[in-house]
């Protein structure tokens, strides 16, 4: 539904991107939520293309009830990934040939446990706490391939992140006539400094032989230096109008101050970044025997305005979305929305002018909501 999270709550999915949404799950409910996604890349400028594919986990989420206005929810999802293995070239009169080679690879992931609370009948606030750990790896390489006398070098800067931050949500959710929902949320990720580990290893290698560096000499080996990695503020604002669980639509907004990011008191050449988002849904029947008019239908877009400025262009993204959620049990099955869901993405990022990349995307996301009741005590054995 374009990434819709913000103005979002029902009982039976898991909303962790605004924390404030879990005091939406029934106080006899248990809520889990786990998929993968599939993506497919077409990279091209004025005179190449290039194409990959890759898959990964999405997101494993649970959702449960502590008392009636306390409800609480923890998951594992990607927080960042890295992947890349860029050439350049240049030519010098004494050297030849100059190969300049960058790489990064690794990632961090985030565990996050969140709890909300019912302040009134329409009124709920939430707050996570994340954990996010793991690292990455920058690899740069200077070459002279035309020659066998002078060395090269090379760097790697490694990151390992491990700390905890926040973020806060609201939500305001009222009935509108006897069968309209309107919600309306916010977020906030405050600025948040994450405690993390850089080494630095610079070596140097004459050559290469099947791909492998014909290292000769270490020129500098910096480990665990300690400094902080700075998460810029950020918040987001959005609304949703409903009729009961038959059809939904949805507006965002969000913004990211990515000009204050800082990687050991390093800047970076970033801007604030902007998106907006619509989508919605529409089950044809959700009460009805027939299966077919029980299937959740969804669709959606979004555009990003990136943190991304290179060779004086903004990098901005752009994507349709569109899917199903498909019930996994009858209807008369007492309270069961479990779903299997199948999730399409098709969008581009980036632009051709100043010799840049277009990069043209498909993603494809398959996962399974599980809705159960587990807290309802028994009257007969």
């Amino acid at each position: 539904m374009g990434n819709l999270s913000t103005g979002m709550r029902d009982h039976f999915t898991v909303n962790f991107q605004n924390p404030a949404s879990y005091t939406a799950f029934d106080s006899t409910s248990f809520v889990f939520e786990g998929g993968v996604q599939g993506q497919f890349v077409n990279l091209r400028t004025n005179n190449i293309n290039e194409a990959y594919s890759s898959s990964s986990m999405n997101h494993l989420l649970f959702g449960f009830p502590i008392t009636n206005w306390l409800k609480s929810s923890f998951g594992l999802i990607p927080f960042s990934k890295v992947g890349y293995d860029v050439n350049d070239y240049d030519i010098n009169e004494t050297t030849g040939t100059i190969k300049y080679t960058f790489n990064g690879e690794g990632g961090l992931s985030e565990f996050y446990w969140g709890n909300a609370l019912r302040l009134s009948k329409n009124f709920s606030i939430g707050a996570n706490a994340n954990y996010i750990f793991g690292t990455i790896d920058r690899i740069q390489k200077i070459n002279f391939p035309d020659s066998a006398f002078i060395l090269s070098t090379k760097t790697n800067n490694s990151y390992t992140i491990n700390d905890v931050k926040f973020d806060f949500g609201a939500q305001y959710h009222a009935k509108v006539g006897e069968s309209y929902i309107l919600v309306a949320g916010a977020t906030i990720r405050p600025e948040q400094s994450l405690s993390a580990k850089r080494t630095k290893l610079v070596r140097s290698f004459l050559g290469e032989n099947n791909g492998v560096d014909l290292d000769t000499d270490t020129v500098s080996f910096i480990d665990g230096v300690a400094g902080q990695v700075v998460m810029p503020m950020g918040y987001s604002a959005g609304i949703s109008f409903a009729r009961d669980y038959q059809w939904l639509v949805g507006l965002e907004y969000n913004f990211d101050k990515w000009e204050d990011y800082r990687n050991f008191t390093q800047t970076d050449t970033l801007s604030n970044s902007h998106t907006f988002r619509a989508g919605g849904h529409y089950i044809p029947n959700p009460n009805s025997f027939s299966y077919f008019k029980r299937v959740d239908y969804r669709f959606g877009a979004h555009y990003t305005s990136s943190n991304l400025i290179m060779n004086g262009e903004q990098i901005n993204r752009f994507g349709i979305t569109f899917g199903i959620g498909l019930p996994v049990r009858n209807v008369s099955v007492r309270g069961s929305r479990s779903m299997v869901n199948i999730g399409f993405e098709i969008g581009s990022r980036g632009t051709l002018s100043n010799n840049l990349i277009k990069e043209n995307y498909y993603n494809v996301n398959i996962g399974i909501a599980i809705f159960e009741r587990w807290f309802i005590k028994r009257r007969y054995n």
